[in-house]
């Protein structure tokens, strides 16, 4: 344990060895810091997160400081460590207690409340949430890889009807003057393509056309979207009519030469079968 006041007729010497007990075994990162923000005491597990060994006499500054130039301890994101220091400095003891999040050098998260002490300085209790905010990270990417799979056409990779949906409800909510172009495109006889080749050449088939639509949007904000069976949809925010009507052509032209290319495939297939 580690605080300076050795005055019996200070409150706070005889206060700290009493509570220093508490502290070194809570588990937490525990400080004091006096109304001049030096610190008075500090546990093991605060120090060591500081990065300063034990007894250090500190004033809070020059902990950030020394942090933020050596890039261990903690962390503070800002190019202009002066700047952060003097706003942090005027947040600490606008309030009796305060909560925040921290996170240090060595990848460990923190929970810190700072509790004003009337007379004796600013309390500051870190608990480790590392493992929860981990949890916590890894269950929210899983909320959005399970969104994307579920707005996702598995077979071409686009967009589906419910991607649409609350691609819709977006739109609406920026009002009647936000420019929206819509291309409505389908193949050309599939039906009989894919009823004579089979569904397996169908599939090859829609997936080339979607390839050709996502390799043409190379404009702007572009949402392309399978409707269903054959028919695509291509939502292109703020694009002028012209501009959507070069995609609408770049479009057409590489399904042509795609539908070329699955011809001679088909041919080639055919003759091999046939044989």
């Amino acid at each position: 344990m580690t605080f300076s006041s050795n005055d019996n007729s200070d409150p706070l010497a005889q206060i700290l060895p009493v509570a220093a007990h508490l502290f070194d075994n809570s588990g937490a990162a525990i400080s004091l810091f006096d109304n001049q923000d030096w610190l008075l005491y500090g546990n093991a597990h605060y120090y060591d997160l500081i990065c300063y060994p034990q007894g250090a006499h500190l004033s809070w500054p020059d902990i950030v400081r020394d942090n933020y130039s050596q890039g261990h301890g903690l962390i503070a994101e800002t190019d202009d460590i002066e700047f952060w220091i003097q706003a942090a400095l005027a947040k600490r003891r606008t309030r009796t207690y305060r909560q925040f999040e921290i996170d240090a050098w060595d990848g460990r998260w923190l929970l810190m409340t700072e509790t004003l002490v009337p007379e004796i300085g600013l309390l500051g209790i870190g608990v480790d949430i590392t493992q929860a905010k981990n949890m916590t990270t890894a269950l929210k990417q899983e909320y959005q890889n399970a969104l994307i799979t579920a707005e996702t056409d598995l077979l071409t990779d686009m967009g589906n009807r419910r991607a649409l949906e609350r691609l819709s409800n977006i739109l609406l909510s920026k009002g009647r003057h936000f420019q929206v172009a819509a291309l409505m495109i389908d193949i050309d006889q599939f039906i009989p393509y894919n009823d004579t080749l089979g569904h397996f050449q169908g599939d090859l088939c829609l997936q080339q056309v979607a390839q050709v639509i996502q390799s043409s949007l190379k404009v702007g904000e572009t949402y392309p979207i399978r409707l269903g069976g054959d028919e695509f949809l291509v939502l292109m925010l703020g694009v002028p009519m012209s501009l959507a009507q070069q995609v609408a052509h770049r479009i057409r032209n590489g399904v042509h030469k795609s539908a070329k290319c699955l011809f001679k495939i088909n041919r080639v297939i055919s003759s091999v079968t046939t044989e």
